[in-house]
This record gives C-alpha cells, sequence and structure tokens, in this order.
C-alpha cells in the first residue's frame, strides 16, 4: 500500500468529519463523503483489516508511518488525540451505515464508542476512590507542565504534543472534580511560579468555558491559550521576570512587552490554535480597553477568551503568595473582582464565573 493512498483515504476523512461539524447525520454532502470513505476502505485492507494508529503526532497506517504528513494528516491526529484515541481498526465486514455513525461519532463531542466492525483504543484515564487521588493528579497536571516549559525556549518550537496532552488532563480532572478550588494548585517556591500559574489559569479558564456551555474543539482550544497565555515572559529578562521587589520605569516596561513577544511567538507555529496568539496578546488589556499593549484602533475590544483568561489570571494571582505580599482569601478576591466589572472585565463573565463557583459551593 502506497502513502498516497494511505494519506487520500485521510483527506477524505477529514472531509466528511468537516461535512459533519457543519451539516446534520442526515446531510447530503454527510452521506455522500461517508460513502466515499466506505469505498475506499476495500483497496486498503491488509489481512482483512485497517488500521490507523498515532504515535505521539504522528501516524502509522496499516503498520507503515505516514512521512508525508499534509494539513488533512494534521488534523486528523489533532482530532484523534482530543477525543482521546489511539488507535481505530476497521474489519472485513464493516458496512456502509456503520461507518457514517463512526464518521458522526468521531466529529461529534461524544465519546466514541466500539461497533462490530470497528473499533477503537481509548487513551485510559485513571482515577481513585479516594480524595487523595485528585490531590495526586494535580500534583501530576503540575508535572506535565513543569516538563513543557522546560523544554520550551524561544529557539525551539513548541512540543504540541505535550501541550495537547496536558490540556486533555485538566478536562479529565474536572470531570472528575467540580471543585475547581481542589483543581488548582498552590505556589510552594517562587521558582515554580510560571508553571504553576499557567497550569492553574488554564484550569480556571477551562472551568468558566465549561460553565458557558464550550465543548469539544473549542473547549480545547480555549485551554491552550489559557495555557500559553504567558508565554511571552520568557523573552523578558530573567532579573526583571523574578525580581522580588517592586520594578522600576526601565523594568516594568520591558515586562509589558511580554504579550507582543508572545503573540508573536506563538503566530510562528503553525499547529497553535489562533485563540492562543489572540490571548497572549490581549490579557492585560482590560474590558475597557486600557491596559497594555494599547491599541490604535477605536473601539478594539478584548476577545471572550482574552476576557477569561485574564479573569482567571487576576484570581489566581491575588490567591498565591508572593514575596511582596500575602494570599488574598477569595471573598476579599472577589470584592476586589467586582470593583473592577465595567472596566478590567466583562460584567457578564465576572458574573458566570460567581454563579459557577456558587454552583459547586466553593463560595
Amino acid at each position: 500500500m502506497s502513502q498516497n493512498k494511505a494519506n487520500e483515504f485521510i483527506s477524505l476523512l477529514m472531509t466528511a468529519l468537516s461535512n459533519c461539524a457543519l451539516y446534520s447525520e442526515e446531510h447530503p454532502l454527510v452521506r455522500e463523503f461517508s460513502v466515499k470513505v466506505y469505498d475506499e476502505i476495500g483497496g486498503l485492507f491488509v489481512n482483512d483489516s485497517l488500521a490507523i494508529t498515532l504515535l505521539g503526532d504522528s501516524l502509522v497506517f496499516n503498520e507503515v508511518p505516514l512521512t508525508d504528513a499534509g494539513p488533512h494528516l494534521h488534523s486528523f491526529a489533532k482530532k484523534m488525540r482530543r477525543k482521546g484515541i489511539e488507535k481505530i481498526m476497521m474489519v472485513k465486514g464493516v458496512t456502509a451505515d456503520e461507518l457514517k455513525k463512526f464518521v458522526v461519532a468521531i466529529a461529534s463531542t461524544e465519546k466514541v464508542i466500539s461497533s462490530p466492525h470497528i473499533s477503537v483504543g481509548m487513551i485510559e484515564v485513571k482515577f481513585g476512590a479516594d480524595g487523595d487521588d485528585v490531590d495526586a493528579l494535580v500534583r501530576e497536571n503540575v508535572g506535565k507542565v513543569k516538563s513543557l516549559f522546560h523544554d520550551m525556549n524561544k529557539f525551539r518550537r513548541l512540543e504540541m504534543v505535550s501541550l495537547e496532552d496536558a490540556v486533555i488532563a485538566f478536562i479529565a480532572t474536572l470531570k472528575r472534580e467540580i471543585n475547581v478550588l481542589r483543581v488548582i494548585s498552590p505556589v510552594k517556591s517562587y521558582s515554580e511560579y510560571t508553571y504553576v500559574h499557567a497550569t492553574n489559569v488554564s484550569v480556571i479558564t477551562l472551568f468558566q468555558a465549561e460553565a458557558l456551555g464550550m465543548k469539544g474543539e473549542n473547549l480545547h482550544d480555549v485551554g491552550i491559550a489559557a495555557l500559553m497565555h504567558d508565554v511571552g515572559k520568557m523573552f523578558v529578562p530573567k532579573e526583571v521576570l523574578e525580581k522580588p521587589g517592586k520594578l522600576t520605569d526601565e523594568e516594568w516596561n520591558q515586562m509589558k512587552q511580554h504579550p507582543v513577544a508572545g503573540a508573536k511567538y506563538l503566530s510562528a507555529l503553525p499547529d497553535v490554535p489562533k485563540l492562543a496568539m489572540i490571548a497572549a496578546f490581549e490579557h492585560h488589556m482590560k474590558f475597557d480597553g486600557h491596559g497594555y499593549p494599547g491599541m490604535k484602533r477605536k473601539g478594539k475590544k478584548q476577545h471572550i477568551v482574552s476576557q477569561m483568561v485574564a479573569i482567571a489570571d487576576f484570581f489566581d494571582a491575588l490567591r498565591t503568595e508572593r514575596p511582596y505580599r500575602k494570599a488574598m482569601d477569595i471573598a476579599m478576591i472577589i470584592g476586589l473582582m467586582k470593583e473592577g466589572v465595567g472596566r478590567e472585565f466583562n460584567p457578564l463573565l465576572v458574573e458566570n464565573f460567581f454563579v459557577a463557583l456558587k454552583r459547586i459551593r466553593a463560595v
């Protein structure tokens, strides 16, 4: 079997998935491309089966690595990773209707379930029975981000597989423990603030997004954007970034460059969601347009994801003890957020956050 045939098959499969995302299950285009995928299967079987395996960010088709990865292969690999699927196996006897149901399931926000002739190997997320297991999950999540940040620098491409895995773990943890205050980690030392804060901001932003009804691909992109919001700080001199006291005017001007630096860095990476670049650039802009970086376009508003990241950033920064101040309690932070409504924060998003906290009895 040639790589071209495998590429063509996955391109057809991605086209079918794209149509599923736009139209209903019974739409003619969904039927048409599902049938086209079905018609190609017979010529791809090896020993009466067809296997697609995800290894890192690469695909293996019937034990042949697909090295010439075009945009459709990248998209399908990302789709498998976000659905928590490691392997897809189709065997002889698969029907056109069975295949169409599989395509619809992959395109939806629901879990994909195996059928008689199509089996999916799911990435297993293990949870223990007692509450201590949540603490272990939080430590593991921070560990993932720590490794990601340690491997990342301004001269090397971002490791997308590690980034995706971290966000998948955050979402799974929030499903296990709905009280977001139990899922965000305390900062135990000054040196770990950067990656612990990034983890917490991503989790708190995901918590807000889920409360707004966001799901699937959009939810993953939101998590990645929040996790990467401060990536521009790796371009700020370490002595400025880690200075325990008040910054000078010159140092503050250097610090204020990190949103632009982060957006530029992320914009050069083709696999990173555009939301990440937007949130990196806008998370200090404030709801009323003040803040930084300043925008010349009048009426320019933060993207809604940037607004959620700003809320999460503020909330986590104040609940964390720093060398120059004590941590604040939740009631005090909420009071300050209420004071900033309409200026710093979107009133509707602040209300959504408070209602979500009350719903889980976190406040």
